[in-house]
């Protein structure tokens, strides 16, 4: 047992006071003679005794009430775990992000009772006593020691943050320096979900022997949460005519069930497609939606459920895009033209450029994206080089060969070549096998018996290949290969009526169109993660004077951006950005629209065990780790565990007992 105020022990010199009064009597006695003496002796013998005994009593109440009075003053307490009960100032991290709105019970969330427990913090510790509040959003308010009205103030202003934190991000900020260089002990409150996905590892925290940390859990009830964990097309690149696929994988990382979720898609803000799905626990599962062919340059989508309690993830955004042009070059022994100009010529949706073979600029080579060899019968050694440089770099080569090709300058690119005797006979090719993923979403079907084009092969080659096309005599018509880094496309035959029909064939187009699709080196991402540290954009004319902004309704921010020859690179300012569409501003002009959306991290609530905290803060003597749901017990704990238990209140109540026995035994005795 300590004393709070232990000067006030010298207040038990007093019980001197009873002692020298039972001690000295100061009251005269008078003799009375009677002329019998022998009854009276008797009887004062018997009242001696008892006024011995009652003055002993009342001599051990007069003490005892006196002890415990001067107790009460000193206040006496039993100490508790805290070995800093004198705190020169309170630092408290209180954890807002979007978990800390799961429900504690019925009617409060996370973070209304995390903002009880700041409350119970205030009242616990003396007036003049100094707090510094960091939140997730790392305020400037965090930067400054605050007295408890101040504090109280800041309360009511707190609201959930888009913002996720590590706890070692955190206590790094909230200890990292001092906010008033006299301070020298504090304690530190730590009050959060602690969320597996977002709390990162405790262990990296390094606690200083001179604070006392208390680690203060907010638990939830189990419940599910569903939320959107990815969107993605089945062909990425979008182009008119073509039939797409929009996938949306939804999880459930609660422990029940999500029966009867109704999903919605919007695009453009109008509803355009809708299901109801049912997701078990711990699981996920994909919707498909087909992708409609009218669809405008930048399409704004959304897709929406209704998933409670926990709502914040209820809602993801993500754009739908017809990319740039494709960058497509074909070099040809001729200017004459040919079926490739053709299917590359629709100018809204092809940059078409054609070369002669005898004048080829080769810097041209590398500024695009799709390179075709159009009937050359010798490839020179300089433009082999330089193909190979480009397949390198990613790229797509389609080789179309003369009808008498130089079969070693082919080997070059495609070393498995092989020249095919002249007397070849045209053959017919098989139906394209629709399995494939070169032929998805092309064809719904194909009848066996459907005219297929016919093909007097010229070459044939051996090696580690796709057959996407095939000839009845299994040799291959047009085969993919993987070749130092890129994508080789290879015909058997020229785009020549007399070698094969295919040029003139209905699967011509969109083998071509296919081809070009996947050669496609960039494409921009439907959306973006707000805690992403770095977008890189591409745009055409790219001044490095340019200055873009992100605008979104009234409100609108410059990013830190580089640009970098057609790239901008441009950080994210995740405290400001929040989820929904933002469009990319120069001058007056929007270039491109995006959409940003939390991280999946925060919507998986699993959370830390108390066992897990407690490992990972095993070592220090100075941490506590509370086990409350509620304002109140956590008031007690505090008490308990920083103050100790107090006895002052048992003190009085003692003293006033032993001041009423003092009363009874003068009165009835």
């Amino acid at each position: 047992m300590k004393f709070l105020y232990p000067e006030f022990l010298y207040g038990l010199v007093t019980l001197a006071i009873p002692v020298i009064i039972h001690l000295f009597n100061f009251r005269k006695s008078k003799k009375i003679y009677f002329s019998s003496t022998r009854f009276l002796q008797s009887v004062k013998k018997s009242t001696s005794k008892k006024l011995k005994l009652k003055h002993y009593l009342i001599l051990a109440s007069r003490i005892l009430f006196l002890t415990f009075l001067v107790f009460a003053f000193a206040q006496p307490y039993l100490p508790g775990l805290d070995k800093n009960p004198q705190a020169e100032s309170v630092y408290i991290y209180l954890d807002n992000s979007l978990s800390m709105s799961g429900k504690v019970n019925d009617e409060v969330n996370g973070l209304d009772l995390g903002i009880d427990y700041v409350r119970k913090i205030l009242n616990l510790y003396p007036a003049n006593t100094s707090y510094r509040l960091l939140t997730n959003d790392f305020a400037p308010f965090s930067n400054a020691l605050k007295s408890r009205d101040q504090m109280e103030e800041l309360l009511t202003e707190l609201k959930l943050s888009y913002i996720s934190r590590t706890l070692p991000e955190a206590w790094s900020r909230l200890n990292g320096f001092t906010v008033d260089g006299t301070e020298k002990e504090k304690d530190v409150f730590l009050i959060s979900d602690f969320q597996k996905s977002t709390t990162g590892d405790p262990g990296n925290i390094t606690v200083d022997s001179s604070d006392q940390v208390f680690v203060v859990p907010v638990l939830f009830e189990q419940d599910k949460n569903v939320y959107t964990d990815t969107v993605y097309l089945s062909n990425p690149y979008i182009i008119a005519g073509e039939k797409n696929q929009l996938h949306i994988t939804l999880r459930n990382d609660g422990a029940i069930d999500a029966r009867e979720i109704p999903l919605r898609l919007y695009i453009n803000q109008i509803q355009t497609a809708s299901k109801v799905v049912n997701i078990p626990a711990g699981s996920e599962t994909t919707v498909s939606f087909d992708i409609s062919f009218n669809l405008a340059e930048i399409n704004k989508c959304r897709i929406n459920f209704e998933d409670y309690p926990v709502t914040f993830d209820n809602d993801f955004y993500f754009t739908l895009k017809r990319e740039n042009r494709i960058d497509v070059l074909e070099i040809k022994q001729d200017g004459i033209s040919s079926p490739v100009e053709k299917v590359y010529g629709n100018r809204n949706l092809f940059n078409y450029s054609s070369q002669d073979a005898s004048n080829i600029d080769y810097s041209l080579i590398r500024q695009n994206e799709l390179v075709i060899i159009n009937g050359l019968e010798e490839i020179d050694n300089s433009l082999s080089l330089e193909l190979n440089n480009f397949l390198a770099a990613d790229g797509t080569l389609l080789i179309i060969p003369a009808g008498d090709p130089v079969i070693n300058s082919y080997k070059m690119l495609v070393p498995g070549a092989e020249a095919l005797s002249k007397d070849s006979l045209i053959i017919g090719m098989m139906p394209p096998d629709l399995s494939m993923p070169f032929f998805e979403n092309i064809f719904e079907t194909t009848d066996e018996r459907i005219a297929m084009p016919q093909a007097l092969p010229v070459m044939t080659w051996r090696g580690q290949q796709y057959d996407l096309l095939r000839l009845r005599n299994n040799l291959p018509f047009l085969s993919e290969f993987r070749e130092r880094g890129g994508t080789i496309f290879m015909l058997a035959a020229p785009l020549d009526d007399a070698f094969t029909t295919f040029h003139r064939h209905a699967l011509f187009v969109p083998v071509m169109y296919r081809m070009a699709m996947l050669s496609k080196r960039y494409f921009e991402e439907p959306y973006f993660i707000i805690n992403e540290p770095v977008i890189a954009l591409r745009i055409e004319d790219l001044d490095k004077r340019d200055i873009f902004r992100l605008r979104s309704g009234d409100q609108e921010l410059i990013p830190d951006q580089r640009i970098s020859a057609n790239e901008l690179v441009m950080e994210i300012p995740k405290n400001i950005i929040r989820p929904g569409f933002y469009n990319l501003v120069l001058g007056n002009d929007t270039k491109t629209t995006l959409a940003f959306n939390l991280h999946k991290a925060e919507s998986k609530l699993e959370q830390m065990k108390k066992d897990e905290i407690v490992k990972a803060f095993e070592g220090y003597e100075n941490v506590t780790i509370f086990d409350v749901k509620d304002a109140g017990n956590f008031s007690k704990e505090v008490k308990k565990n920083k103050f100790g238990v107090p006895l002052w209140k048992y003190a009085i109540v003692l003293s006033l007992l032993f001041l009423l026995a003092e009363i009874l035994l003068i009165r009835l005795l």
